[in-house]
């Protein structure tokens, strides 16, 4: 069971709503869609939660697929979707995404939980896989966040900007968090990549292969 299973069967009781549990599709992913031209329109959530990404998508004549570490959250989403979606309890850093086979790939408040290593190699195999002129919808939390969230009073750090919380429900769970110049080579062989910092100090990335 993961930390995040955890954190679902919880919420699932009546627990906190914790993190994105409590969000509404981010505003700046609507903007995102609404400036973007999909040919395919098909989507893999790295991260899935709930599915109310999926959803959304799915109500806008998106195919949906997902991914998540919590096997809670997968049977949530598919509750959500009710359809055939291939939804599936993977470790995003060793899930093999399909070659050609989606023009949008999106991930909120998710690849951030790794080492910095990790994050780039899955931002590679995401480049690499996505079709051509493919889109992408990022976020990863800003260095500014190590220092403000309440989960990070106290920490440990395991590499440059890579720390893992002491206490809450995401104890021992590593971080990563960036600057702005760090995003910006992240995501340095995607086109048009627009960066911005959003009010609960994420960085919101929106690109094209």
């Amino acid at each position: 069971m993961t930390i995040w299973d955890d954190i679902y069967k919880n919420y699932q009781k009546g627990g906190e709503a914790w993190a994105t549990l409590s969000e509404e599709i981010h505003p700046l992913f609507k903007e995102f869609l609404n400036e973007s031209n999909f040919k395919i329109k098909y989507v893999l959530d790295i991260g899935c939660g709930t599915g109310k990404y999926l959803k959304f998508l799915q109500d806008g004549g998106f195919k949906t697929d997902g991914i998540d570490s919590s096997e809670t959250s997968v049977e949530m989403t598919k509750g959500t979707l009710e359809d055939d979606s291939l939804i599936v309890c993977a470790n995003m850093f060793e899930f093999q995404i399909p070659k050609e086979k989606y023009d949008l790939i999106i991930s909120v408040s998710t690849i951030h939980h790794g080492t910095k290593e990790q994050i780039q190699n899955l931002i590679n195999r995401i480049y690499d896989t996505i079709v051509k002129n493919g889109k992408i919808f990022i976020t990863v939390p800003d260095m500014e966040s190590s220092k403000k969230w309440n989960t990070f009073k106290n920490h440990e750090k395991i590499t440059e900007g890579t720390f893992t919380p002491l206490a809450g429900p995401e104890k021992g769970l590593p971080h990563s968090f960036y600057t702005k110049e760090e995003v910006e080579k992240l995501f340095s062989r995607f086109r048009n990549a627009k960066v911005k910092l959003d009010d609960l100090g994420r960085w919101v990335i929106g690109a094209s292969k």
